[in-house]
């Protein structure tokens, strides 16, 4: 039976060409690597100089030793690698043993016939962050950091000669596939593939989610795979956030009499649709998607995240009532998906083309060699490595894409026609921001537009005549809203707001995006057309070629702050509106040098009509603002000095939520003119 062995401790690491070394030294054995940083994995070489605009690109070395005892010989030898960024060369005692080219899925390298037994063997890879013109994203493009390094785990996996496959673009070997799902029964197909044509038995046992077989399927094959299949009754759901049920398969392999592999993998039963009239349904009853964008980046570490980092991440973006994310823009950690699963999170998940496919600026956009290669290995790997996760809805093929000619086009015919042959269950997409000719006509099963109004175009209310139009000139199209909102930098504060920020100047307003968020969640959730739609974005992240709103290499959308320390205004917005848990919330506590003694006070509450106190005397007149959850109270007269804000109410079964805020008033402190232009010129500041 297999073995799996973490690599992650005990490495070594340098930038080899800082030290005046060249690859072959790096590599080869005898080298002396004892004044090398130590480290362990998962690990970026851009973890400290990613929030600035100047981080490392470039060649890296990792090694450390590996002993084998003689139990290993006649094994099939494997390293698997979480993830190395962008390409990675692997060598064992100085021969080359492989290459990955793509810095998001994971691979495997077949070691078996460079290793000793029963004394060291080195281990060296060459890792390389430098854009290229065939790896997506080509070039410069993606406005976030492209952190380096190994980081994400590694582990030694030993095999029988006879295994399920290990050289499957990196996937588990097994793909598990529920259909003609009732609540009466569901047929399950599991397509177990092996690495060669062997005479092989094999047996699949599936549990339900309460650890109970449910049944059990065998077959033989001649051939280098099996498909078996078998219907089990009453299936529980995964049925999203109200109950995320998962089954597992248990599947081994007999050569003869002896079972020389084995494979356990989850996997959920369950079916969705769209309608463009009315949305999402999953199992056939409506089920309106509420989500964010999320990037692969911790504070702490950068991409090199530990799964308690990932777990607290998710743990936030669940809190506030999230039951879709989409993962931008490359694949992500398999924990991530597990995590969705868990959660019952449905996931838009996608491979790494960004604004452009071609480095070639002239109007033929000719792709550069390897382009197109590598673009389908991306996408394979993203489906094949993903397949068995129930929370994946949306295969995405794009992002925002900039450039279009005949053979842009039909490479990208040829990727929408890869995933569908890779997996039929599934939608596959592309999310959009050019809204004309050949763009228009891309091949689709959903569309996702990104859009920033009162941002970067018009005023943050067109977003309404935009999605009205749209109802109206395509009525068939299956739409998503996958980006939108505004930055916030929370030491910037106004009350001084107008219907659309200039975001070339250095003023970024916590309040302005909370208008954004209020108005546009308001408009978005009265047109069920919008099927989904994804907040920009769940937390600040780095940004390297970014210097705006006063934070240089940070892109500052997020509805949590990069550290996650602080949850912005827009975050309690979308809690009120979204969770299920009771919120009762005061805006503007950080907008606490209040400009105008005459003002408003706003409460988001999913309790009902909160009562409101400035300094200890009841607040009259409050009404509803763009949501049930939204309570604003005009007119509000502060006195001088310190003004406390109390709101307070009680639940149908008598508990008390309290919520209060300082303001502080010290007379008129108007902006002159030139000041709030300075800021803000388009804005109505």
């Amino acid at each position: 039976m297999r073995t799996e062995i973490e690599l992650n401790n005990g490495w070594r690491f340098a930038k080899i060409y800082d030290l005046g070394i060249s690859e072959n030294d790096a590599v080869t054995p005898e080298f002396d690597d004892c004044s090398w940083e130590k480290i362990c994995l998962p690990h970026t070489f851009n973890a400290t100089d990613s929030v600035t605009s100047s981080y490392y690109k470039g060649l890296t070395c990792y090694r450390r030793d590996l002993e084998l005892s003689t139990k290993y010989k006649g094994k099939a030898l494997y390293i698997e690698f979480g993830g190395a960024n962008t390409t990675a060369k692997v060598f064992v005692n100085g021969f080359f043993a492989g290459k990955h080219d793509g810095g998001y899925s994971a691979f495997r390298i077949n070691i078996t016939n460079y290793v000793h037994y029963d004394r060291k063997n080195q281990i060296a890879v060459l890792v390389d962050n430098s854009p290229t013109n065939y790896i997506a994203p080509i070039t410069e493009q993606g406005d976030f950091t492209k952190m380096g390094g190994l980081y994400r785990e590694v582990k030694l996996i030993a095999a029988e000669p006879v295994h399920i496959a290990l050289e499957d673009s990196g996937s588990c070997g097994v793909y598990i596939t529920p259909h003609n799902i009732t609540s009466d029964s569901a047929d399950i197909d599991v397509l177990i593939k092996l690495d060669s044509a062997n005479s092989i038995e094999a047996k699949a046992v599936i549990f339900a989610p309460d650890g109970k077989p449910v049944a059990e399927m065998c077959g033989h094959t001649e051939s280098d795979r099996l498909t078996l299949s078998k219907k089990i009754s009453a299936p529980q759901l995964w049925d999203g956030v109200n109950s995320p049920c998962l089954y597992r398969a248990e599947v081994t392999l007999f050569y003869g009499d002896k079972a020389t592999d084995m494979v356990s993998e989850n996997f959920g039963i369950r079916t969705y649709h769209i309608n463009p009239e009315d949305g999402f349904f999953l199992n056939g009853k409506s089920y309106p998607l509420h989500g964010v964008n999320y990037h692969q980046d911790s504070f702490e570490s950068g991409w090199a995240m530990t799964n308690i980092q990932r777990e607290r991440d998710y743990g936030i973006i669940r809190d506030m009532g999230c039951n879709a994310v989409r993962m931008a823009h490359y694949q992500h950690c398999s924990q991530e998906y597990s995590l969705c699963d868990d959660f019952g999170i449905c996931v838009w998940t996608e491979i790494g083309i960004i604004n452009k496919m071609s480095p070639d600026e002239s109007e033929r956009h000719i792709l550069a060699d390897g382009f197109t290669e590598n673009a389908k290995q991306q996408l394979i790997e993203l489906i094949r490595q993903n397949y068995n996760h129930p929370s994946i809805i949306l295969w995405g093929i794009s992002n925002e894409l900039h450039q279009m000619s005949d053979e842009i086009f039909a490479l990208y015919q040829e990727l929408y026609e890869l995933a569908c042959k890779e997996d039929n269950t599934r939608l596959k997409t592309y999310a959009d921001n050019q809204f004309y000719g050949r763009f228009l006509q891309l091949p689709t099963d959903v569309v996702g537009y990104n859009r920033y109004f009162g941002w970067y175009e018009k005023k943050i209310q067109d977003i309404k005549p935009w999605v009205e139009n749209l109802e109206k000139e395509y009525p068939h199209q299956k739409l998503m809203l996958t980006e939108y909102g505004a930055d916030a930098n929370l030491n910037h504060q106004t009350e001084y707001l107008g219907d659309a920020l200039n975001w070339t100047k250095e003023f970024y307003p916590e309040t302005f995006q909370t208008k954004t968020h209020e108005y546009q969640w308001a408009a978005i959730t009265k047109h069920p057309y919008i099927i989904a739609s994804y907040v920009w974005n769940m937390f600040d992240f780095a940004c390297p070629m970014w210097e705006r709103g006063g934070v240089p290499a940070r892109n500052m959308k997020g509805l949590v702050t990069f550290d996650r320390k602080t949850l912005k205004d827009s975050y309690f917005w979308y809690k009120a509106n979204w969770s299920k848990n009771p919120v009762l919330y005061l805006t503007q506590r950080r907008n606490n040098q209040r400009e105008t003694r005459t003002t408003s006070v706003t409460v988001y509450s999913n309790l009902g009509t909160p009562k409101v106190f400035l300094n200890g005397k009841a607040l009259d007149n409050i009404r509803k603002g763009y949501t049930e959850v939204h309570y604003i109270i005009d007119n509000v007269t502060l006195a001088n000095g310190e003004n406390k804000l109390q709101a307070v109410i009680t639940d149908r079964d008598g508990k008390e939520y309290a919520d209060e805020i300082i303001w502080h008033y010290q007379g008129e402190q108007r902006r002159s003119t030139d000041n709030r232009e300075n800021r803000n010129e388009h804005s109505g500041f």
